[in-house]
């Protein structure tokens, strides 16, 4: 045992000499010493020194290190592979029982030596013990990070994990199961490695989203196992009718994947269902992997774009041949000075202003009406014209111009380029700007800065104002178009140039929500997903409320509804609706507040996924590797009695013993205050009994 103190132990001696002065002070040098005789007085005089001294102990601040070891007996953890996988095999009949006698000899032999624990892995961590094979996703590292956060610092003797190897969720799990450090990983493999002759959907790719009357690709890949060189016929269907057909056949006779393209003209709006669906062949190891479905939402919305300038110029030319591949986007051209807005607004406005012809009337309006503008300002723009329309940005006044290079502004979040579109701003030829520092009001967002050569400037190339009503992006400088042939010149394609107009043009029009009722529900969830819908409500404020009610109903796909009460959490609502089967569903929400009412509306699908049955044979490599990586081994699980007796001889899964170190002060000592009570309480009864107080 140690022990510590504020002071130095030599302040012992002066605590001594200081009790047992005051102490003979007070017993042999005043009034005192005549009250009792010399034996009575020695022993008075003992009592006050040894109180004062257990007194001023206390001022040394003593603390007494304590030490207890306790042992841990190891924690051995089997994983199982909770997945629909587990049961693609000839002998699934017999895993359930297999894993639940290999539990229970498990007990039997090591209950007393091991702490045991069972968790099924699969879409997530399950319940101890409970495994249904139903799963229809498998994430084997999800397990391994489980037992990393939750059993870190214990004393985690060992890991079995019981699966097939196929995982199709998450990292390969031997980036996890790494991370657990001096824990050796036993793996029983279930099924068998033997492939077996069958035809699959492996994948089908498709956009999210198509317009009405654009035609739009669905890729699918298809798998082929052992099949002849004979042909397969796959089909396309939209909501059971036969949309399409092809034919593949397998040019080995081992493996072969044929890719299919299917291009579909988009016919009817809302959640379309397309299933691709593969001629069954007479003796296939599972007909249940030979057709997948997929949802596209088709939507019909137009975009209208007007480009407006005092004369033809390429930099709006390059923009339009952008715009133009967009189908459902309707593109208008005019001069600055004789257009008028009437019909239909546009949905953006891309103005070259050079400053011969400024037209600072109708730029104000457009303002006003909350039509977002992407202005390119000329090197020859007077900085007036900016100021008549209304744009808080200072330029020179002076007439000389400079190139200027884009670069990236480090400051701007708010959405970002791909590495195809920021290689092409380090090599896109100059924009002509006027030379000269410019100014931009403190809230503006900087997309890009200038640069001159290798300097970078600190000055806006591209900077966009946020109004209340619309977005206004400034590009001050023009020669854009010269990206474009930059480009294709170097690549062949533009499709950096093509993105960084998509993506600034989307931005521009994207507006600010003011509205009271929000609604946040993803279109897309998939069967093994726990659907859940957010929502908000502003006051007029426009702080976040949570004093309305508000009802959820979903209609599904078989016409019944189903209602949900918004739970407020925090300072939203959250309502959840568990698992839903496969189909497209319609939703609408109602919030009632200071009497008037708000609603939101829309649909969603559930996606059923299938890729479970894409796995008609064990991946026991990826097992083996798991073991060999950690000092483990590999059995498969029908010959999970060899792992019990290699578990008997193993000498690293042991008991470990921890030292616990604690800290006890002086003056947490009860007994030190009897002690101390008991000193100048028996003084006090003495002085009393021999005749004085």
């Amino acid at each position: 045992m140690n022990f510590f103190s504020d002071l130095s132990l030599w302040w012992l001696v002066l605590f001594a000499l200081l009790a047992g002065g005051l102490s003979y002070f007070y017993y042999f040098r005043s009034a005192q010493k005549t009250t009792w005789e010399k034996k009575e007085l020695r022993v008075l005089f003992m009592l006050r020194s040894v109180g004062l001294f257990l007194a001023l102990l206390l001022l040394l601040g003593l603390v007494w290190e304590s030490i207890t070891y306790r042992q841990e007996k190891p924690l051995f953890v089997t994983l199982v592979d909770n997945s629909s996988s587990m049961l693609n095999y000839k002998d699934n009949s017999k895993v359930s029982k297999q894993i639940s006698q290999f539990e229970a000899q498990l007990e039997e032999r090591f209950g007393d030596k091991f702490e045991l624990k069972v968790l099924t892995v699969g879409e997530k961590i399950g319940a101890e013990g409970k495994y249904s094979f139903k799963e229809k996703q498998t994430n084997l590292a999800e397990g391994f990070d489980h037992l990393h956060n939750v059993y870190f610092n214990r004393n985690l003797g060992g890991v079995v994990l019981i699966s097939d190897g196929n995982f199709n969720d998450g990292a390969h799990p031997m980036y996890s199961a790494d991370r657990l450090q001096l824990t050796p990983i036993f793996t029983l493999g279930v099924g068998d490695t033997v492939t077996r002759k069958d035809i699959a959907v492996r994948s089908v790719l498709t956009n999210e989203v198509a317009f009405l009357n654009n035609s739009f690709p669905i890729e699918v890949l298809i798998d082929l196992h052992k099949m002849p060189a004979e042909p397969v016929v796959v089909q396309l269907l939209n909501n059971g009718k036969v949309v399409d057909r092809q034919t593949v056949r397998a040019s080995n006779s081992s493996f072969d994947q044929q890719r299919v393209l299917f291009t579909v003209e988009a016919k009817n709006k809302g959640f379309q269902r397309y299933t691709v669906s593969v001629e069954r062949k007479k003796g296939e190891f599972t007909y249940e992997n030979n057709a997948q479905s997929c949802y596209i939402e088709i939507v019909d919305t137009k975009s209208r774009i007007l480009l407006l300038a005092d004369a033809p110029h390429p930099d709006l030319a390059a923009l339009r041949s952008v715009f133009e591949l967009d189908k459902r986007a309707v593109i208008e051209t005019d001069y600055t000075g004789g257009y008028a807005l009437k019909g239909i607004a546009p949905s953006l406005v891309v103005w070259y202003e050079n400053g011969s012809k400024p037209n600072p009337g109708l730029f104000q309006q457009f303002r006003e009406k909350g039509i977002p503008v992407w202005l390119i300002v000329s090197p020859t723009t007077p900085p007036s014209v900016l100021q008549q329309m209304g744009l808080s940005i200072r330029t020179s006044s002076g007439n000389q111009q400079d190139d200027v290079y884009p670069t990236v502004s480090k400051g701007f979040t708010s959405f970002e380029f791909t590495q195809t579109c920021t290689d092409l701003l380090k090599i896109t030829p100059p924009l002509r700007a006027k030379f000269g520092a410019v100014t931009v009001p403190n809230d503006a967002e900087v997309l890009l800065t200038q640069r001159v050569g290798t300097i970078a400037k600190k000055d806006p190339l591209l900077v966009v104002l946020n109004g209340s009503k619309s977005k206004v992006g400034v590009m001050l400088g023009e020669g854009i178009w010269r990206w474009k042939m930059k480009e294709f010149m170097l690549r062949k394609n533009t499709e950096g140039f093509d993105e960084f107009v998509n993506k600034v043009s989307l931005y521009l029009t994207l507006k600010q929500n003011t509205e009271p009722f929000r609604v946040t529900f993803p279109k897309r969830f998939t069967v093994a997903e726990e659907v859940e819908v957010k929502a908000e409500f502003y006051n007029e404020s426009m702080e976040l409320i949570t004093t309305p009610d508000i009802q959820l109903t979903v209609k599904k796909a078989s016409g019944k509804t189903e209602k949900v009460a918004f739970s407020p959490v925090s300072n939203f609502y959250k309502a959840g609706l568990g698992q839903l089967a496969a189909g497209t569903y319609q939703w609408s929400a109602k919030a009632t507040y200071k009497g008037k009412a708000y609603t939101k509306s829309g649909s969603f699908v559930v996606e059923d996924i299938a890729i479970e049955q894409l796995a008609n044979r064990a991946d026991f490599s990826v097992l083996m590797q798991l073991s060999k990586q950690s000092d483990g081994t590999f059995h498969e699980l029908k010959n999970a009695d060899k792992l019990l007796k290699e578990l008997e001889s193993r000498s690293d899964i042991s008991v470990v013993q921890y030292a616990d170190s604690g800290y006890t002060s002086l003056i947490d000592w009860w007994w030190f205050f009897a002690l101390l009570i008991l000193v100048f309480g028996a003084e006090w009864f003495l002085r009393r009994r021999w005749g004085s107080y």
